[in-house]
């Protein structure tokens, strides 16, 4: 089968505007999920090329969607029955409805949308509970998470990429919640709200930041204990035995 790059690349439909660095990126994270009959929602649409390229690569998904603000691409046609676009503020009310109607669970999301940190962050909180257990939400343009025209900086402690740092933090929770609570960790963000179910439960697996890029992996199921037992193995210790230094039970 072709790749994500080799598809994207002999492209000649709708035009598709992607970084040269995200392709092996996209062949990682999506080629397991290639044969299965998944829900994939892209925020973000423009001229409507990149929906035809995932409609390609993925040929057994069951629904692939867009939403955009721009009410132009709601005039978009596909010949792909699978494709639809809704279109409006991604983290409104009506759109999350009309999302979740189409989409039941996502299984990869995309966010190419207005790439403001103030977006990017609500649209993470909205959605990400509507990600299937082993899904992915990718989030593109990440370098605009730096402008402060864009509600970002680095120095700023609000922003979306502040988030997400201090969530690596939340996947190793199970080795410092005796110190500290994720209400008091994450208090800059959800002083008021409090800590969303997803974090709190436990749903997050992985967070990998990559240039321009982040992609979240969620867990297969909820809970924070995810180290797993020991495993020694082997009868010679000839150097050093195993001791209880490391084990995170003994602490």
């Amino acid at each position: 089968m072709a790749t994500y790059a080799e598809i994207h690349n002999a492209h000649q439909g709708k035009s598709s505007d992607k970084w040269e660095s995200y392709m092996p990126v996209y062949e990682k994270l999506f080629s397991p999920f290639r044969e299965a009959r998944i829900n994939v929602l892209e925020i973000g649409v423009q001229n409507g090329g990149s929906l035809e390229i995932l409609s390609e690569y993925f040929a057994h998904a069951a629904n692939i969607v867009g939403c955009d603000i721009n009410p132009h691409c709601g005039e978009l046609k596909y010949t792909d029955p699978r494709i639809s676009v809704v279109t409006g503020d991604v983290n409104s009310p009506d759109v999350i409805s009309s999302v979740t109607k189409k989409l039941q669970p996502i299984h990869i999301l995309i966010d190419d949308g207005s790439h403001s940190s103030s977006d990017v962050l609500n649209a993470f909180l909205n959605y990400f509970p509507l990600i299937a257990p082993g899904g992915i939400y990718l989030i593109e343009d990440t370098h605009c998470l730096y402008w402060e025209n864009a509600g970002g900086g680095i120095l700023r402690s609000t922003t979306a990429q502040r988030l997400f740092k201090l969530l690596t933090d939340v996947l190793n929770y199970e080795h410092w919640q005796k110190d500290m609570s994720l209400d008091a960790w994450l208090n800059s963000f959800f002083l008021k709200s409090g800590v969303p179910a997803f974090i709190s439960e436990g749903w997050l697996d992985s967070i990998e930041f990559r240039n321009s890029m982040i992609a979240i992996h969620k867990s297969k199921a909820a809970g924070h204990s995810k180290l797993g037992p020991r495993l020694v193995v082997g009868t010679e210790f000839n150097v050093e035995k195993p001791t209880e230094a490391f084990d995170v039970h003994s602490h």
